[in-house]
């Protein structure tokens, strides 16, 4: 059996693949509900809500002058604006709501489709640093919404 290195590691964002991304990460976490009555002498348990995160950092790159990356595609997802209609102020709080992202983490294993998770999830953290001599990088957080739709890991 072979080992898998970060070079494996692929990330689509919206059903396109991401270009420059530095590394991806989820967790997946079960809560139980305690169904333990007066009289048990153990604790009993059943499955309550399952959930799913996971972070991602992508350097930002523009395939072009002015065409934005897959950096601006999630800023504007969190941010839920491309730019201010004229008939709307800077801070007045009336920007389009944040919406759902679509991604896809996978390993290419050599088989059809990799090893993936697929699933829509909503971004709760952005973050972009700018430093001189660096690579510019953003980092984002992200909540899955519902069930995810392809779990093979």
């Amino acid at each position: 059996m072979p080992f898998y290195s970060g070079q494996h590691g692929q990330l689509k964002i919206a059903d396109a693949a991401a270009v420059k991304v530095k590394s991806f990460g989820f967790s997946t976490s079960q809560a139980v509900l305690d169904t333990t009555s007066l009289e048990d002498t153990d604790r009993t348990i059943i499955p309550g809500i399952r959930s799913f995160s996971g972070t991602a950092r992508l350097a930002y790159h523009q395939a072009s002058a002015g065409s934005g990356g897959d950096v601006t595609t999630l800023l504007q997802k969190v941010m839920g604006t491309t730019s201010f209609p004229t008939s709307v102020s800077a801070g007045d709080g009336t920007n389009n709501a944040a919406t759902e992202v679509t991604f896809e983490l996978k390993i290419a294993d050599g088989s059809s489709n990799g090893r993936r998770v697929k699933f829509s999830a909503f971004i709760t953290s952005f973050n972009m640093n700018v430093a001189i001599g660096e690579v510019i990088e953003a980092d984002v957080s992200f909540e899955a919404n519902g069930a995810p739709m392809i779990v093979d890991m």
